[in-house]
């Protein structure tokens, strides 16, 4: 089966689940020394079309570091690859998309006339620059953002811009999310009778659905908020109640992503699939079979997603890898010559990730935000009484949702999914019964039953399983709580804490690149982010 299909120029957008998106991305070729202008829409949907992960970024980082750090897998030898590789993609991406955002920032700027008519453009651009921004400081902490991207307007002294504090960032653009939030409108004219201004054909994000904007920006207020509550709980504290005073968030069914079915039958390309094939290592972890399974035989099995995420080895046993654990299994399950012979692992001795998971560029999307994240964050507030009223019947309504969300969720997508050759929705094993629900939630280890200090580390055990393909975000979660699931060797990867910035740095920024290292006490992964406590 060939995966090394021609990308289509044009493609269809990022929509919520169930949701098609049907115009077209477009990318914007240029001629050094010509000049050329273009508007908002097109710029706009470049912005979007950066949204894709990129290969360095899921091999580099996801698969050698952020995996065995949160211990959501395990890795059984040295691939080679360097962190540094992955931080240069994730690094050169940002700030070219910002360049553009800033340009898109100075044409509503420019705008004439009835502002208010510009409002829904505005609030969606606020919300892609926080979308964008919070993902880049999140890994790397402090970094150039207000002053940055700004090579457009040809000004000299803002080639090489200075450092901005995380915490500052982190301010700015919540308060940008809480425009965007109160200031969405579906309305077809402004109060003065103007027709609000639209980004038409050129929105492929949400299709110009004003209605799952609101919800994907009111989510985003809720997750930031939540993850800077420990550092300046001051701050957090009314926009978690904002985002939970009733207002949409992300819902059963909505949840927000790249869906490739969706977006024309856009193909992936095979960054994901390349990611663990020519990495290899990734495994199973004993701390996270530990939260599916009660034993290594397939009726200890509790949690049904463990059928999902994983497979057994060449032997057919499950069989996880300890985290820190010197052993290694230099075997590659994840060669595509499995389309052909499923069976033929590659004498792997340890389980690996579901082939069938990492290998799907047709159907499974690249996920942004859950309902189950939106429950867990959801059931976290009410439990701790952050923003709201402590309410421990709350807290167990929505933690019970987060946890059926998740199930339904990939169920959904190995039923649904038709990889061509690989046709996981094929053999995919049935949606699971009333009956295995209720072995998973009466299990003591999910079951929400214990103190309120048990309680909450089984809301966060259960939000960071769910993000079992969103590693990055389990990154977060871990340094945010440090209540993570641990198991093995507690030093391994323990204070791996943030991304290095790129050695480009120190020479296309040479002076500021050195002030920020000297602030830090240098550029270390082992520097906690501002929002760590």
């Amino acid at each position: 089966m060939c995966y090394a299909k021609k990308i289509l120029l044009y493609i269809s957008g990022m929509s919520l689940m169930w949701s098609a998106c049907t115009k077209d991305f477009e990318q914007i070729n240029t001629t050094p020394g010509l000049p050329v202008t273009t508007g908002i829409g097109p710029l706009v949907n470049g912005v979007i079309s950066t949204l894709f992960l990129k290969g360095q970024e899921q091999a580099a980082i996801h698969n050698e570091y952020y995996y065995p750090v949160t211990q959501l897998g395990a890795i059984s030898g040295n691939s080679g690859y360097l962190v540094q590789n992955g931080a240069l993609d994730i690094w050169t991406d940002y700030y070219a998309t910002l360049q553009n955002l800033n340009l898109i920032q100075s044409k509503i700027d420019a705008y004439t006339g009835d502002k208010v008519r510009m409002d829904n453009i505005q609030a969606i651009t606020y919300i892609l620059r926080a979308y964008k921004t919070f993902r880049i400081t999140d890994q790397f902490g402090d970094m150039p953002y207000f002053k940055a991207g700004m090579a457009f307007t040809n000004a000299t002294d803002q080639f090489r811009p200075a450092y901005d504090s995380q915490q500052r960032i982190y301010e700015d653009l919540l308060s940008q999310l809480k425009w965007a939030s109160q200031h969405l409108s579906a309305a077809a004219t402004t109060p003065s009778g103007n027709a609000y201004e639209s980004l038409g054909s050129s929105e492929t994000l949400f299709n110009n659905n004003i209605g799952k904007w609101q919800k994907f920006c009111n989510s985003l207020i809720l997750r930031y908020a939540m993850q800077m509550v420990e550092k300046a709980p001051e701050k957090a504290t009314p926009l978690i109640q904002y985002a939970l005073s009733g207002i949409p968030l992300i819902g059963e069914k909505e949840d927000a992503g790249m869906w490739p079915q969706l977006l024309n039958n856009y193909i992936l390309t095979d960054s994901r699939f390349w990611a663990f094939s020519s990495h290899k290592f990734v495994r199973m972890s004993t701390t996270c079979w530990n939260m599916l399974a009660d034993g290594l035989t397939t009726d200890k099995i509790f949690d049904p997603r463990a059928y999902l995420f994983f497979e057994t080895n060449q032997a057919g046993a499950w069989a996880p890898l300890q985290p820190g654990s010197t052993l290694t299994d230099n075997r590659n399950p994840y060669q595509d010559k499995r389309d052909n012979t499923p069976e033929d692992k590659d004498n792997a001795i340890y389980s690996a990730f579901n082939y069938y998971l990492v290998r799907d560029l047709y159907y499974q999307p690249e996920l942004f935000m859950t309902a189950a994240e939106v429950q867990f964050l959801t059931a976290e507030a009410y439990h701790r009484g952050l923003g709201v009223p402590k309410d421990a019947a709350r807290a167990a309504t929505a933690y019970k949702a987060g946890v059926t969300s998740s199930v339904k969720f990939w169920y959904y997508i190995a039923r649904n999914t038709n990889v061509v050759n690989d046709n996981w929705a094929a053999i995919a094993p049935p949606d699971p019964t009333p009956a295995q629900m209720d072995v998973l939630m009466n299990n003591p280890k999910v079951a929400f039953t214990g103190t309120d200090e048990e309680k909450l580390n089984k809301i966060y055990a259960q939000e960071w399983l769910s993000f079992f393909r969103e590693p990055w975000l389990a990154f977060n979660l871990w340094r945010r709580t440090q209540r993570t699931p641990r198991d093995g060797n507690p030093a391994t990867y323990a204070s791996f804490y943030r991304l290095q910035y790129p050695e480009r740095e120190s020479i296309d920024n040479t002076l500021n690149y050195k002030a920020q290292e000297q602030a830090m006490g240098g550029n270390s992964t082992g520097v906690k982010v501002w929002w760590m406590k």
